[in-house]
Formats: structure tokens, sequence, C-alpha cells
């Protein structure tokens, strides 16, 4: 009985030492990676030992010197590019930094792509992920412009990144959920040409629309002088009608003067021929019998006397 009693202790101290060293709890921030004496599980008539992937929280095996287990954070991070020189399908030299929002999808294809024979080179997956997703965006902003890039047209350009991105990092067990470009500048050595360039469009614009208006004064101008000429005519004919009028009454008006009045129309009219004929510096030879000087002097030739 005390052999049994002996035998029990034992195997129970065996089971508290491997519960002790041998379990492992994850919790719901953590994954692993279990390998089996430094090689994936295998599969035993189709079905695994055990699960190499642990994704889910709970406790698993882990025996000593059987089992590696290595540890990911399940939580998504992040990785900010530096910026870097692309061109868009304008030929438009921009420099663009963007940031991948990235998850640990399948802990052992992460480890295969990212483990050496030392650790888990944790930079390496980084670079990794730095070349893959700058070959994606590279390759996608090539088939826009930069109007694209700076427009609503932008959300659907990080879409097809993020989608391309995350096909091209899943062989590695690395899911992109997100990519968002960030900054769009033009090179520092470019800053002078882009400028220029900008300049040179701005002064074509300019010529095109100081065209434009030369040629909508110069129809303003030549309506305006054909609409002048129309008035100026319709003036010309009110003033010929109006003086035609005009010289009508007052034929009219002397005429009725003149019946009315003979002699004095005579003599009106022959005071303002004097008027406009006679200074003080003008001589005229005429005759004293001239009709021109009858109201000068008297029928016998002589100036009236003075009163």
């Amino acid at each position: 009985m005390s052999r049994w009693l002996t035998a029990l202790l034992v195997a129970l101290t065996i089971g508290v030492v491997v519960a002790f060293f041998g379990v492992v709890i994850l919790d719901e921030r953590e994954q692993a990676f279990r390998t089996l004496l430094n090689e994936a599980e295998p599969n035993v008539f189709g079905l695994a030992l055990n699960r190499p992937n642990l994704v889910e929280p709970g406790w698993y095996v882990v025996l000593p010197f059987v089992h590696e287990l290595y540890r990911y954070p399940r939580s998504n991070l992040h990785y900010n590019s530096t910026p870097k020189p692309l061109n868009t399908v304008d030929r438009t030299l921009v420099e663009l930094d963007y940031y991948v929002v990235w998850r640990i999808a399948n802990p052992q294809r992460f480890f295969e792509s990212n483990h050496d024979e030392s650790n888990l080179d944790e930079q390496r997956a980084l670079r990794r992920i730095d070349e893959l997703t700058y070959s994606e965006v590279r390759e996608i902003v090539n088939r826009h412009t930069l109007r694209d890039l700076l427009s609503e047209k932008r959300d659907a350009v990080q879409r097809d990144i993020t989608a391309s991105a995350s096909s091209a990092l899943a062989p590695l067990g690395i899911e992109v959920v997100d990519l968002r470009i960030g900054g769009t500048l033009y090179p520092e050595s470019n800053i002078g040409r882009v400028y220029e360039r900008m300049r040179m469009e701005r002064m074509r614009f300019a010529l095109k629309y100081r065209a434009e208006g030369d040629e909508q004064a110069r129809g303003i101008r030549s309506q305006a002088d054909k609409e002048s000429q129309v008035i100026a005519a319709e003036a010309e004919r009110e003033a010929l009608r109006l003086r035609g009028e005009g010289d009508a009454e007052a034929a009219r008006t002397f005429a009725e003067v003149y019946g009315a009045d003979p002699e004095f129309y005579a003599f009106v009219r022959s005071l303002e021929a004097y008027r406009k004929s006679l200074g003080e510096d003008t001589t005229i030879v005429l005759s004293p019998k001239s009709g021109f000087l009858k109201y000068l002097f008297d029928d016998r030739g002589r100036s009236p006397a003075k009163p």
C-alpha cells in the first residue's frame, strides 16, 4: 500500500511540475506559434498532434526541451514609411510618405518568413513590409495622376494599394488592415522647375484670356461703331427733316409778313443786308441810284437829313 501511495505522490509531483513548467496561458492580447523539436508539429494520420498556431486565448501545453513557443501580439501594429520619390502617370515627381496598419494573421507563416537561427528579427519583418508596400504603392501611384492623389479619388487609390499590399504580404503571415497616404510634396530639387512650369501655365492661360478679351473687345467696338453710325445717320436725317421744316416755316412766315406789308419787309431785309455787308472799314463804290442804297439816299440821291 505504501508503494502505491509513493507512486501516487510521485505522479502528482510530476503532474504539478509539468503543470507549472509545461502549461502556458495566453490572454486575448496574444497569439503564438509552437514548434516541436524546432520544427512545425507534424501530422499523424492526417491529424495534427497539436495546433501550431495558438491564436485563441486559453492554456496550452508547452513541454520543456520539446516545444518552443513564440508569442506575437494580436493587436494592430503600425509602420510609418519615410518620404519616397514616386512618379505619377503624368510624369510628375513627388515625395510621398504613408503609414501601414498591419497585423500578424498567421503566426506560423510569420515565424517561418522572419526567423533566423538566433531569434525572431522584428526589424526584418518591418523591412519586408517596407519593401513590399513601397512596391505596391509605386505601381499603383504610377497609374494615377497627381490630381487623383489630391482629390476625392485618393480614397479609391488607397483602397487599391491596401488590397494589393495585403495580397503581397499574405505569404508572410501578415495582413494589411489599412494603408493611408500622408504627405504628397514636390522634391526640393524640383521646386524651381515646378514653379517655372506653373508660371508658364499661368502665362498660357493669361495669353488665352487676353486673346479672348481682345476678340470680344473688337466685337464690342465693331458693334458700337455700327450702332453709332446708325444713330448718327438717323440723327442727320432727323436734323435734315427739322431743318427743312424750319426753312419751310421761315419761308411761310416771311411770305406772310411780306404779303401783309411788302414795304416794311423790304426795309427789314435791306437793313439786314446793310448789317452783314457794311462795317467801319468797308468801302463800297456804287451809284446813289442803286437799289441797294435805296434806304440810304432819297429819290434825288441825297442822304436823308439828320434829325
